[in-house]
């Protein structure tokens, strides 16, 4: 594999204190930060206007979209709430996949917003697949909407939606696809476009490489017909506003302005490296990962579908989860996520997307390596720079 001078900055992006290997939020490289501390723009100046026009041109361009993405002030999970409010009224059908955390909250939303939910129910660590979803459907001909996520980042796994976005096609055309694609945008293809996919949602505070404070949010055509039939239920959230805004280059309520100003940095530095390089990248770090934990002797939680952005892994036996994960932080400098819902303190997560370099990388996989010995535990030695090579 070759990289460019892009790819270049980010292999050797240097190590900081406390440095950031988890699923978000991420290290925002100097270069963002520098964009981010020019003066601060008024959002109703026509210097703003240039920065929303340029986002919402810069994403139409990263999601291959036909229209362009709504940019919402608040985290992903005001992004999913968004999406069911704008597009369901209480007592629509609705499936969700739970398959770990954020599943669930898909779930969570919608049982609070009066929808009915059909749970399809996934064992952490697995996937979803098109049969599963396909026998599902059968006997669920009045579904409004299907709920789920490209990576389900509390599990680590990365769901086959190229193979299952169709099936919902098939079975239930009038049945909005709303995929939560929050971690794996930007590390991985988009599993379809706007024929496939009538919602997608990211945030800034994953591969974006940004804070958190921004979503931003794509409709396909058959999502906004939906929109402009649903009742109106929320001010903040009425996309139809926020559309309206977006002709006339504003946004309803005050927008996250230096977030956006730092997303065209972002989008630059995508665009000069280029999508595929990216997605290459972002697979060999995971591949990386994956074969040096492996020869480390530690088990994955994911053998097949494993996310591009992060891998989860269980610590040695005799070994708690979140002590490994404490050591590494206070004597090693270098911040990994603990596990969610099911797998708290049973799993780390070694988060690998946005700036993460292959140094930084080989960093967090030593500082893990030595965090096993230290705490009692036997561990092989290993030359990772020469296991890295293997796959780039």
């Amino acid at each position: 594999m070759t990289y460019g001078s892009v790819s270049d900055f980010l292999m050797t992006n240097a190590m900081t204190p406390a440095q950031l290997l988890t699923p978000g939020p991420t290290t925002i490289p100097q270069r963002i930060i520098r964009a981010m501390e020019r003066p601060q723009l008024h959002h109703r100046s026509e210097e703003f206007k240039h920065e929303l026009r340029e986002a919402t041109e810069g994403m139409r361009w990263l999601l291959n979209w036909d229209s362009d993405p709504l940019m919402l002030a608040c985290s992903g999970s005001g992004a999913m709430e968004a999406s069911l409010l704008n597009t369901t009224q209480p007592g629509d059908e609705i499936v969700t996949v739970s398959a770990g955390v954020f599943g669930e909250r898909w779930k969570a939303i919608g049982e609070r917003l009066g929808l009915v939910v059909h749970e399809i129910k996934v064992a952490w660590g697995e996937v979803l697949t098109a049969d599963t979803m396909s026998e599902y459907l059968c006997s669920r001909p009045h579904i409004r909407a299907v709920c789920m996520q490209h990576c389900e980042t509390s599990t680590t796994v990365l769901h086959p939606l190229q193979e299952i976005l169709p099936i919902i096609r098939q079975q239930i055309p009038t049945a909005l696809t709303i995929v939560d694609g929050i971690s794996a945008c930007v590390t991985a293809p988009l599993p379809g476009d706007s024929t496939l996919i009538d919602i997608y949602i990211a945030g800034s505070q994953k591969a974006f490489m940004l804070p958190p404070g921004l979503s931003m949010v794509a409709l396909s055509r058959s999502a906004w017909e939906r929109v402009t039939q649903t009742p109106k239920r929320s001010l903040y959230f009425d996309f139809e506003l926020a559309r309206k805004s977006l002709e006339a280059t504003q946004t309803p309520w005050t927008p996250a302005a230096t977030l956006i100003v730092g997303l065209n940095e972002a989008i630059r530095i995508f665009k000069e490296e280029g999508l595929d390089n990216i997605y290459k990248r972002h697979n060999a770090l995971s591949a990386i990962a994956r074969a040096a934990l492996i020869e480390l002797g530690l088990q994955l939680v994911v053998e097949h579908h494993a996310s591009p952005s992060v891998t989860g892994f269980y610590p040695p036996q005799g070994i708690g989860a979140d002590e490994l994960r404490a050591l590494i932080l206070t004597k090693h400098g270098i911040r990994l996520a603990g596990g969610q819902g099911a797998f708290k303190g049973k799993i780390l997560r070694l988060g690998h997307m946005g700036s993460v370099s292959i140094e930084n990388l080989i960093a967090g996989l030593t500082a893990i390596s030595s965090g096993i010995q230290e705490l009692g535990a036997s561990a092989p030695s290993i030359d990772l720079h020469a296991l890295a090579q293997e796959y780039l």
